[in-house]
C-alpha cells in the first residue's frame, strides 16, 4: 500500500472518530461533517491508483497468428527516455518537434549495462528508448524477432505513442 493511501486511510479514520465523539457533545452538525470527510478520505483511497491506469492505457498488446508458423505481435506503448540529448548533443524533443509523424522509424536492439535494451530510432537520430521492462521481456520472450514500428501520436510534454510489431518463428 503507497503513503498516499496510508495517509488517506489515517485522516478518514481520525475524521471519523472525531464525528462519533461529537454526538454526544451535542455538536450534531460538526459530527455529520466529519463523517462524510471522512467517507470522502475512504473512497478517494480505495480508488485505483493512477499510475496503473495510466501505465495500461499506455501499453496495449495484440498477438495475431500469421501463415508460416509466425506470430505477429503488436504493442501500442511510449517512448521513454525522450528528454534526453543524444551523443552529439541534439535535444530529442527537438527532434520530436520537427516530426510530423508520418515518419518511418526504427527499433534497434542493444544491451545497456548487460541487459536488453532497444532504441527507438529515426534515420541515425535516437527518439528514445522502450522501457526496460518490455526491452527485457520481448527479449526473454522472442530472442531473434524482427521490429517494425510507427508513430501514433507524439504528443507534448514528450508522450511519444507508437506501435511496435514484432515477427517471431514459432520455437
Amino acid at each position: 500500500m503507497g503513503k498516499k493511501k496510508m495517509v488517506l486511510y489515517g485522516v478518514a479514520a481520525l475524521f471519523a472518530v472525531s464525528g462519533v465523539v461529537a454526538f454526544p457533545s451535542g455538536n450534531i452538525t460538526g459530527g455529520i461533517g466529519c463523517i462524510v470527510i471522512a467517507a470522502v478520505c475512504f473512497l478517494v483511497a480505495r480508488r485505483p491508483g493512477h499510475e496503473a491506469e495510466e501505465q495500461q492505457k499506455a501499453q496495449t498488446r495484440t498477438v495475431t497468428p500469421v501463415s508460416g508458423g509466425k506470430v505477429v505481435d503488436t504493442i501500442r506503448t511510449k517512448i521513454v527516455g525522450v528528454t534526453f540529448e543524444n551523443e552529439d548533443g541534439e535535444n530529442r524533443q527537438d527532434i520530436l518537434g520537427r516530426m510530423s509523424g508520418d515518419e518511418e522509424i526504427e527499433i534497434e536492439k542493444y544491451t545497456y549495462k548487460g541487459k536488453p535494451a532497444a532504441y527507438v530510432k529515426w534515420g541515425n537520430k535516437i527518439l528514445g528508448n522502450l522501457s526496460a521492462e518490455l526491452a527485457e521481456d520481448l527479449a526473454r520472450k522472442y530472442p531473434n524477432a524482427r521490429y517494425t514500428a510507427e508513430i501514433l501520436e507524439i504528443s507534448g510534454g514528450g508522450g511519444t505513442d507508437v506501435r511496435v510489431q514484432y515477427r517471431n518463428r514459432y520455437c
